[in-house]
C-alpha cells in the first residue's frame, strides 16, 4: 500500500467541477432572481402575517437565527457524518481508496481523528449558537413590536 492516497485525474477533476456547477449555478440564480426579492417583500410585511402559533416576524427571526445554523448542522451531518464514522472506526484518514485533490499522506490513529473531532466541535458550536439565538430572536422581536410598523397592505392570492 502506498504512503499517499490516490489523486483525482484531470478528467475526474473537470467532471467533479461540472457536476457541482450543474446544481450550484441554478441554485444561485434562483436565489438571486426569486428567493431574495420574495424574502425582501415578505420581510417588509412580515408583521401582517399570523400563522396562529407565530407571526411572520417571529418566523423570520427564528428562521434566520435558529433555522439557518441548525440547517447547517443537519447538512454537515448528512454530508460528513457517514465518512466521519468510518474514519473513527478504521482510524485512517483519508479512507482506503478515497481519492484526494492534492498529494495527501495517510494518517492513522489519533491523528486521523483530528479533522472529524474538529467537525464535531464546529457542530457543537453551531448548536450552541442556535440555542443562544432563540433568546436573541426573542429580544429582537420584542424590539420590533414596540416600534411603529407600516400599515399592512397584503395582496390577496
Amino acid at each position: 500500500m502506498s504512503e499517499y492516497a490516490p489523486e483525482y485525474s484531470t478528467k475526474e477533476r473537470v467532471l467533479f467541477l461540472i457536476k457541482h456547477l450543474l446544481w450550484a449555478i441554478p441554485l444561485v440564480v434562483s436565489t438571486k432572481l426569486w428567493f431574495l426579492p420574495w424574502l425582501k417583500a415578505y420581510g417588509e410585511q412580515s408583521h401582517c402575517y399570523d400563522y396562529g402559533f407565530m407571526s411572520g416576524t417571529e418566523s423570520l427571526f427564528y428562521g434566520f437565527f435558529v433555522g439557518i445554523p441548525m440547517s447547517m448542522v443537519l447538512l454537515i451531518v448528512l454530508i460528513e457524518g457517514p465518512r466521519m464514522l468510518k474514519v473513527f472506526r478504521l482510524e485512517q484518514n483519508p479512507l482506503p481508496g478515497e481519492k484526494v485533490f492534492r498529494p495527501t499522506k495517510y494518517q492513522y490513529g489519533v491523528r486521523a481523528k483530528l479533522k472529524p473531532y474538529a467537525v464535531i466541535v464546529i457542530l457543537i458550536l453551531l448548536v450552541g449558537f442556535s440555542i443562544r439565538s432563540v433568546f436573541w430572536a426573542k429580544d429582537m422581536i420584542k424590539m420590533t413590536e414596540s416600534s411603529e410598523l407600516p400599515v399592512c397592505q397584503l395582496q390577496s392570492e
